[in-house]
């Protein structure tokens, strides 16, 4: 495959093309960095931000036979960027670089997202970053250009794409996180699954020669004492005869009575202690055969349960400042300042779960789900803004028991869950000098919302039927398309701590 028809398969989007574009320049690309910066963990960020740049704007390549300088040129300007704002002084050309050289490092491709990922990462950012990031890394304009395509300051747009590259740095590495999370879960349940399969297969073997033993036992006892009766019938029965041809004597006929009747007592003693032992054997094999039974009716009768949950808590706030001019032609431009308080959403969820065996289950209901969020700008009025939405979730997942003792009670489970909108309001009151200007009330129009989560809960069985529970789980929201701001915006990848009763049958 030649240039050509590399850069011709990577603008059309092909995973395998552009996999093959990273690996084949990666390490002259890290060479490049670490020749500018000695730090690694930077080295490897300029070098992520300088394939973002690629993979976005490789259509604007025209000549196949200048991908490698393009590259470089990327590359450089990305580390000589990085070393102005650290006002650290080092150049080199790229003529410098031997092609037999290599890099200190190199980093892996197997954690790095896809072309469409990074597009879809790209479009995530908030509207005015967005247009800054796209202006100034895919345009290649300097910031003074910026503020006048937008009408914005110069040091607006430099503070706006330093907060891009920040939050594009983050999404990158929570997808490295999730696909990680996801493959160790996946790796722990197989490794659980086939250690209380084992366990399962090894404790049945031991019951069952349990039972074989005690079962053998009570044919050796039977066996035993019918032999026993047989010549003590026998013995008896020819000391009857004997006693019956020497009875005109009576002193014999007396004396072989009196050992006819102790050969008799001894004999009754011995059946006595017989089924003394007997019911003791019975009593075991009862009671052995009681708690298997009992075992397995507890985690076999339960095959549905029906559960409902809460979760919320207390407010996070995340406080933004940004600089616009006061009007066109200002130099200096006024500060104004952006506050934006995320409440952490309340959500009600009623479950129902289906065991499939004694320790996989799949599970799907409906959550009800509210989100607010309040916001704050100050300038010379005061601007407050009130954002609620109300969602309808399906879940669907599946769960593994990894652990159960008496009453408690451990599983992990993993699934996707889609949230409709029902209902989204944007409240805005203005006021100056706090006398109120103006009030208004809008409707907003959400996008459904997909997430995915993994989570691991712990359960108290209060009854054989009824338990409280509680199930942390960490849950990533994909982009939903919209330009709300909402805290599932700005914090895709967060943790919950739902906690719920369980009804069991």
């Amino acid at each position: 495959m030649n240039k050509k028809e590399l850069i011709e398969l990577c603008k059309k989007g092909d995973k395998q093309a552009l996999s093959w574009l990273y690996q084949a320049y990666a390490d002259k690309m890290t060479k490049i960095c670490l020749h500018y910066v000695t730090d690694k963990q930077i080295a490897q960020d300029l070098l992520h931000d300088g394939f973002i740049i690629i993979f976005a704007s490789i259509d604007s390549l025209h000549s196949p036979e200048k991908l490698e300088h393009w590259m470089g040129t990327i590359m450089k300007n990305i580390s000589l960027r990085y070393i102005k704002q650290r006002n650290l002084m080092a150049t080199i050309s790229l003529e410098e670089i031997g092609e037999n050289e290599n890099p200190i490092d190199t980093f892996p491709f197997n954690d790095f997202p896809s072309y469409k990922a990074i597009l879809s990462m790209i479009e995530s950012l908030p509207e005015g970053y967005g247009k800054v990031f796209k202006l100034a890394v895919l345009e290649g304009l300097s910031h003074k250009e910026i503020s006048l395509l937008l009408n914005i300051a110069p040091h607006s747009s430099s503070s706006q794409l330093s907060r891009a590259k920040n939050m594009l740095r983050k999404l990158i590495s929570q997808y490295c996180i999730i696909f990680g999370l996801f493959i160790l879960s996946f790796i722990i349940s197989i490794q659980i699954w086939l250690y209380t399969s084992k366990k399962t297969i090894i404790t049945e073997q031991g019951i069952t020669a349990t039972r074989k033993e005690k079962i053998q036992k009570t044919e050796g006892i039977v066996s035993k004492d019918s032999t026993k009766t047989i010549l003590n019938h026998a013995s008896t029965s020819s000391r009857h005869v004997l006693s019956k041809s020497i009875k005109n004597s009576p002193k014999q006929e007396v004396t072989l009575q009196d050992s006819v009747t102790g050969t008799g007592e001894k004999d009754s003693i011995k059946s006595s202690n017989h089924q003394i032992i007997e019911k003791q054997d019975i009593k075991e094999q009862k009671g052995l055969y009681r708690a298997y039974t009992s075992k397995q009716f507890s985690t076999d009768k339960k095959n549905w349960s029906l559960a409902l949950s809460y979760s919320g808590g207390e407010r996070q706030i995340n406080t933004q400042k940004s600089r616009i001019p006061n009007d066109i032609s200002s130099e200096y431009p006024k500060e104004i300042l952006e506050k934006s308080y995320h409440h952490i959403p309340i959500t009600l969820a009623l479950s129902l779960r289906k065991n499939i065996n004694e320790y996989w289950g799949i599970e799907t209901g409906v959550q009800y789900t509210y989100l607010r969020s309040d916001f704050t700008i100050i300038n010379d009025s005061y601007l407050e803004k009130t954002q609620k939405i109300s969602y309808i979730g399906i879940p669907l997942k599946g769960s593994f028991k990894i652990w159960q003792q008496q009453k408690f009670s451990i599983y992990t489970s993993a699934g996707l869950t889609l949230d409709i909108p029902v209902k989204a309001t944007l409240e805005e009151l203005t006021s100056e000098n706090r006398l109120i200007i103006s009030q208004k009330k809008s409707r907003l129009y959400p996008h459904l919302q997909w997430s995915a989560d993994f989570g691991i809960g712990i359960q108290y069985h209060i009854t054989p039927s009824i338990g409280i529970y509680t199930e942390p789980n960490l849950r990533y929201y994909f982009n939903d398309g919209s330009r709300l701001n909402t805290i599932r915006a700005t914090k895709p990848f967060n943790m919950t701590l739902p906690i719920g009763i369980r009804l069991s049958w």
